[in-house]
């Protein structure tokens, strides 16, 4: 059985090696992907431009009949509605891991252990008693905080829905409303939304020695242009797993491929 990988990250890098262990037959050459009962497209698979994004460039994609077979097995890490259409249209499998809940839970799991990595390495001063906010309560919000409240930091949480009031506070931590937000006494934003929050008014009245750490997905929660020029310490981590724990993130793919495959 052969298997073509986008190895566009250290991630799917990790996942050709493994499956090779496996004895499965695996390339990243695009020539062979015709050929292939599965195809694993990396983050997001092919967009709207029909434009795949590979490791080393950016491939247009003219014809997709030509590219996958009928009844291939195609994997992406994101969902995306424009590959749910070509699957259809052109008459092969189709899933994204992330719409998968243990895959997504695991996935925010080495999320939060590599925000946490990276807040404890670009520090001067420890987690234990600073003040932390994070925006969001999704899957990695929750996985972020149940880490921090092992370090013992005082957390802030910032959502949009106010039933979730209980529950953040039975967790020890200070409910705060989107628009009730105030970075002044602020040491660390973390933010999980993926829509613009932290705009340039909050951004004038932060602690000047605040780090602001963003993990969502595009257009962000924070206007990282504006804090840049107003000299915050403002950083953009997108699909941690790939860096801190590519291996794991890796193992995890390679499950669910080879599942999928004994099952077809």
């Amino acid at each position: 059985m052969l298997i073509y990988v986008n190895h566009d990250d250290m991630r799917s890098l990790q996942l050709m090696d493994d499956l090779t262990k496996k004895g499965y037959y695996v390339t990243d050459n695009l020539r062979d992907m015709k050929y292939a009962d599965c195809v694993y497209l990396g983050c997001k698979g092919i967009d709207l431009k029909h434009c795949l994004h590979t490791h080393q460039d950016t491939i247009m994609i003219d014809d997709i009949n030509q590219l996958i077979k009928k009844g291939a097995l195609v994997v992406t890490l994101m969902h995306n509605d424009y590959m749910i259409q070509l699957s259809k249209q052109y008459h092969f499998y189709y899933i994204a891991l992330l719409d998968d809940g243990e895959f997504l839970e695991h996935n925010s799991i080495l999320t939060a252990e590599g925000v946490i990595s990276y807040l404890i390495s670009h520090r001067r001063y420890p987690l234990y008693d600073s003040q932390i906010l994070v925006t969001g309560y999704g899957h990695c919000g929750k996985a972020i905080i149940d880490l921090l409240i092992g370090f013992k930091a005082h957390l802030s949480i910032s959502v949009r829905n106010q039933y979730l009031k209980k529950d953040i506070e039975s967790l020890g931590c200070h409910y705060m409303q989107i628009e009730d937000i105030d970075l002044s006494h602020i040491d660390i934003l973390i933010n999980t939304i993926p829509s613009v929050i932290i705009e340039e008014d909050l951004l004038k009245t932060a602690n000047k020695d605040i780090m602001i750490v963003d993990i969502a997905s595009y257009p962000y929660g924070v206007d990282h242009h504006k804090a840049l020029s107003l000299n915050l310490n403002s950083q953009i981590l997108p699909s941690i797993p790939c860096r801190y724990a590519y291996g794991y993130a890796s193992k995890m793919i390679c499950d669910i491929l080879e599942g999928a495959l004994l099952c077809d």
